[in-house]
């Protein structure tokens, strides 16, 4: 710039017009070469600290998917369980060893077996700025999943709760030990004879196991296989 200003004061006093427009178009270069090189490296520091960002973004991710397939597979268990506490009450072949201990009767009349899933994934993946890579359309792809079968999961959940809730209302109408039992929670000689016996409750009772095990529960598995194969693709992916 300095070889430039004194060929730009010479050519001033020399009067020579187009020496003079020769050095200030050279000087308007180096200004735009200057300006698109400090433009290129604040890019490339933008670029840079949003892959970070999404490199740490994939590894929450990761981290979470573990912790929901973890909850995933309790809740399997759990529901195991009730499968089996449904097979008992309808004189199906079950599993005397997962039967759950206390109140059977009281679980499978009014207690709603549901497995508490939450939206951290699909929250982390919305709201971040994903860059252009493979992890990010794989990311996207993944909160597609979530939400899809979160929805279904509502969608069963609410027939489970309205099944329960007419199976209740059921019983109110037609049974006069119901008082004692909704106040007290001890399902008596009376309301036991009625769960095991009922031809009518045992209908509803195999419709409610239905929901669980082939609605619920079928629900649950595949987003469990989804959630695998997405944690195990992206932790193949290099960053």
């Amino acid at each position: 710039m300095k070889i430039f200003k004194k060929e730009r004061s010479k050519s001033m006093n020399g009067k020579n017009i187009k020496k003079y427009v020769k050095y200030a178009f050279g000087e308007i270069i180096l200004v735009v070469i200057g300006i698109l090189i400090a433009v290129g490296i604040n890019n490339w520091n933008q670029q840079n600290q949003l892959n970070q960002a999404n490199i740490e973004l994939r590894e929450n991710v990761i981290n979470q998917l573990i912790e929901d397939i973890v909850a995933i597979e309790s809740y399997e268990k759990q529901l195991d369980t009730l499968q089996n506490n449904y097979l008992n009450i309808l004189d199906k072949e079950h599993d005397k060893s997962k039967l759950k201990r206390g109140s059977v009767i009281e679980t499978l009349l009014f207690k709603v077996n549901t497995m508490d899933m939450n939206t951290h994934v699909i929250n982390m993946i919305d709201n971040a700025n994903l860059n252009q890579s493979k992890a990010s359309e794989q990311l996207l792809n993944l909160s597609s999943v979530y939400k899809i079968h979160l929805e279904e999961i509502k969608s069963v959940e609410k027939l489970i709760f309205e099944t329960i809730t007419e199976n209740l209302k059921e019983i109110e109408r037609t049974q006069d030990w119901y008082a004692d039992f909704i106040t007290d929670l001890i399902c008596k000689e009376d309301c036991i004879n009625y769960v095991l016996t009922n031809t009518q409750h045992k209908a509803r009772m195999a419709s409610l196991r239905f929901l669980y095990v082939n609605g619920y529960g079928s629900i649950i598995s595949e987003l469990k296989k989804n959630l695998l194969k997405y944690k195990e693709s992206l932790q193949r992916i290099e960053d």
